[in-house]
């Protein structure tokens, strides 16, 4: 009954926070709105606003508030508190798609003001807004922008809904593996207070350790990690950024299973002219789950405007990605955030390239970006792109391909300058005989080549910036 009340209170804290959340940011866009002389939009834009901060900090706040609650000790007593959660969670994601489907039904409804805004030029009878009508059909063209791409936010916000129910599913307490584990740790002088297996849909197993060591010694996690092999019969190795050794103080550490593939990678950059920054930015990393991430951004243009276009992109790339978002989730949410920027208009390309370490499978995600290829033994593969940059339309539809890759096959990803250098008539044929010519296993030297042979076509500085990035896969 006391933990019953406890819960009813924090919420009802969380509608009042939801509620002042989202009445001081209407209040504040509202009273910009006014401010700068937009009366007709700054009440309606203010109060979307408002409305939506207002339901994000009361539904963030209660899932937070669920996934944080102690777990039940018992399988059957996980069961009975997970599904209600499931089927509440459930509910927020369809109200999130009904909230999104409303913003776009209120675009389909408006009536078209060309009309009653154009009025008749005296002197030669042509057809002209005046500056008032040419005005309010700009903001009116802007509003139904904002209000598509935040129909497309709310839309992703019910996807991540569903993706957090099935991540929260899987978790699982193993009994046997931890008294297992306990018996065999306590030999190494290690004090197991709990094992919890995460086993998701399509991928492998990981455990989470919270442990801590006795007497003031110190355990190496590799070896934690060599006993944890034994015992679950699977090659397992320690997540990338754990500590390297467990003291006397309780700590929890993640163990996933051992990848059978690592990457190594080269980049090449050239400068467009006399310009003294590159408008590329590019961005490799390696995820919890097994995947490397490797990802070329092209502002617009040349210089530093490119460079902070490109570099917004890769930095919310790199965000969203790293809080466990989905690539497409990542590139539309990224594509609806140029969109409403109210300083200007923001075009950059992307392009994504994502191995799985486990199977090999590489996917490829194209939002305008240039040609990408694939050296296997003896040939050239291309994968290509007919997409808008992000930043133009707030229906994203961005190119996607898959393709299985094997030990000693390069990935090529190149911006448009680096084909653009190249005779019009067959760049990418050109592009995939300098692959060719050069023999190596090496990604840092393939593409110091690949740039150099193209720079080789061009008699004065380079037109265009250029980026050649190169990942190889090894086997482990």
């Amino acid at each position: 009954m006391k933990r019953e009340e406890e819960q009813q209170k924090n919420g009802s804290w969380g509608w009042l926070y939801g509620i002042t959340a989202g009445a001081c940011v209407a209040a504040m866009q509202i009273g910009v709105g006014m401010f700068q002389m937009e009366q007709d939009y700054a009440v309606i834009l203010g109060a979307a606003q408002g409305l939506l901060v207002c339901s994000l900090t009361v539904i963030c706040g209660s899932i937070m508030e669920w996934l944080l609650r102690p777990l039940p000790a018992q399988e059957g007593e996980l069961g009975g508190h997970l599904s209600p959660a499931r089927a509440r969670v459930r509910e927020y994601e369809e109200a999130f798609r009904s909230l999104a489907q409303s913003f776009t039904g209120l675009s389909a409804k408006r009536a078209p003001e060309s009309e009653r805004e154009a009025e008749l030029h005296p002197e030669d009878g042509a057809a002209v807004l005046d500056a008032p009508a040419k005005m309010k059909l700009l903001w009116n063209t802007r509003l139904e922008e904002n209000r598509e791409a935040m129909a497309a936010q709310l839309n992703e916000m019910a996807q991540i809904m569903t993706d957090t129910v099935e991540h929260a599913w899987d978790t699982k307490s193993d009994e046997d593996l931890e008294e297992h584990l306990r018996k065999k740790l306590k030999a190494m002088g290690l004090s197991v207070h709990s094992v919890l297996v995460y086993c998701e849909e399509h991928r492998r197993q990981e455990v989470y350790l919270t442990m801590n060591t006795r007497r003031r010694k110190c355990v190496a996690v590799k070896d934690i990690a060599a006993a944890l092999t034994r015992l679950m019969k699977k090659a397992m190795m320690p997540a990338r950024d754990s500590r390297a050794f467990v003291g006397s103080e309780k700590v929890t550490v993640l163990f996933v299973e051992r990848t059978n593939f690592q990457v190594l990678y080269g980049v090449e950059k050239a400068v467009k002219g006399k310009e003294r920054i590159s408008g590329d930015n590019f961005s490799l990393r390696c995820c919890r789950e097994g995947q490397f991430i490797g990802a070329l951004s092209d502002g617009m243009g040349s210089g530093i405007t490119a460079y902070r276009e490109s570099e917004l992109v890769i930095d919310l790339l790199e965000q969203f990605l790293e809080a466990g978002f989905s690539k497409e989730t990542a590139v539309r949410m990224i594509n609806s955030a140029l969109i409403v920027r109210s300083d200007a208009q923001v075009f950059s390309t992307i392009d994504i390239a994502s191995l799985d370490l486990y199977t090999g499978v590489c996917e490829f995600l194209k939002v305008g970006a240039s040609t990408t290829f694939i050296r296997r033994d003896n040939w050239v593969e291309t994968i290509s792109s007919t997409s808008l940059p992000a930043g133009v339309f707030h229906k994203l539809e961005p190119d996607c391909a898959s393709k299985k890759l094997y030990a000693g096959d390069m990935v090529i990803m190149v911006t448009d300058g680096v084909l653009d250098a190249l005779p019009a008539a067959h760049q990418e044929s050109m592009m995939k005989d300098i692959i060719m010519e050069h023999d190596t296993g090496n990604p840092s030297e393939l593409a110091a080549y690949i740039l150099g042979r193209v720079r080789q076509y061009r008699e004065k500085e380079p037109s265009d910036d250029m980026t050649v990035l190169v990942m190889g896969l090894v086997k482990y």
